[in-house]
């Protein structure tokens, strides 16, 4: 009896749950705020990207107003296919795109635990990524692939490098890459996200987009998941806010360094980030299903920042979203160590001499 019990409430929990809390999702935001962002900022502006107009706010524009046509050109031309639907069509089409994104990143690194995805689907940053459509799971996929495919010469490098031009703020990636000895391959992803910001000069010069973004994140960054957002709301000046974040991001590329680990490079780029709403945090899914691809209560942790907002609105709320992730990411990253400490050295890193610097084993011990 006990047994069954397990079964049924696994099945309950992880399998019927998290349709149901899906659905309401749909239900509940749609129409008018399912994939809200994508529906206000990213569509109209791969429209005008497609053609061949001048998408960008003029220097000096204000920006508090949270509808900016701000997004690196290469998002817009990713996109840019869902422009031929309706506008809500796309909506709906973003939003299956990005669940599919999320669960085939999983499974890329080696999940099989049917479990793990129903926990993950209940995240916070899963369900709150549909209501924004953030292209985050888009990401997580391309962090995972660049991965599972480390040892493949231009693989990780190409998708880190897509990831980065999507996304500016995946740059501590390329710290990863060189730290297993990869560094031709962060190369790559230099070249990549640096290549992609030649589409940006049809329509204005990189000085002025560059000082667009720099805008954008001081009228945001205050309004963060982040170190620096925490510290402001708290009371404290500006200066000190932005040092303490600013050393606290470099301390975590030094231990990303040294130890050759995804989850600090995830925790490095989500601390120095600019902006980071909630739902950036579902990128330490990746690193985490790596090092614990069956279910194990790690998964769930996250699951205490139900209720919060994308931006942070309390302090409170900051708190509960950065303790939570730093133990997610702690542990992975802890994990990680001991799964590398424990296992023999391969063929090709043992000729390589780097066996202490290469990726842990996808499905360590529980």
């Amino acid at each position: 009896m006990k047994a069954a019990a397990v079964r049924v409430g696994s099945v309950v929990a992880f399998g019927v749950l998290p349709v149901v809390v899906a659905i309401c999702m749909f239900v509940v935001a749609h129409p008018g705020s399912l994939a809200v962002d994508f529906h206000h900022e990213l569509y109209p502006e791969a429209q005008l990207v497609l053609d061949g107009e001048n998408p960008f706010p003029p220097e000096g524009a204000d920006l508090s107003g949270g509808r900016n046509f701000i997004w690196p050109p290469l998002a817009a031309v990713l996109v840019g296919p869902l422009t031929a639907l309706p506008l809500e069509a796309a909506d709906w089409a973003i939003a299956f795109l990005g669940i599919a994104c999320a669960l085939a990143s999983l499974w890329v690194v080696g999940v099989r635990d049917w479990r793990v995805y129903g926990a993950f689907a209940l995240w916070p940053q899963m369900i709150g990524e549909l209501r924004v459509s953030h292209l985050t799971p888009l990401l997580c996929l391309l962090i995972a692939l660049a991965w599972r495919y480390r040892d493949v010469r231009f693989a990780p490098g190409l998708a880190i490098g897509l990831g980065g031009a999507i996304k500016f703020f995946l740059w501590p990636l390329g710290v990863w890459l060189v730290a297993i000895g990869r560094a031709h391959e962060a190369l790559v992803a230099a070249v990549v996200a640096g290549a992609s910001l030649l589409l940006i000069l049809p329509f204005t010069s990189l000085s002025a987009y560059l000082e667009t973004l720099v805008d954008l994140g001081r009228t945001f960054d205050h309004l963060s998941y982040s170190p620096f957002g925490l510290l402001v709301q708290s009371g404290a000046p500006d200066w000190l806010a932005r040092t303490a974040t600013l050393l606290l991001g470099a301390s975590l590329l030094v231990l990303c360094w040294r130890r050759a680990s995804l989850a600090l490079a995830v925790a490095a780029a989500l601390v120095l980030s600019p902006i980071v709403w909630i739902d950036y945090f579902a990128l330490a899914a990746v690193p985490l299903a790596v090092v614990r691809p069956r279910l194990s209560p790690i998964w769930l942790v996250p699951l205490v920042t139900w209720g919060l907002t994308s931006d942070a609105e309390t302090v409170a709320g900051a708190v509960r979203v950065l303790a939570a992730f730093a133990v997610v990411l702690a542990a992975a990253a802890l994990w990680e160590q001991n799964g590398r400490a424990t296992r023999p050295a391969t063929r090709s890193s043992a000729r390589a001499g780097t066996a202490s610097r290469d990726a842990p084993d996808p499905r360590p011990a529980a």
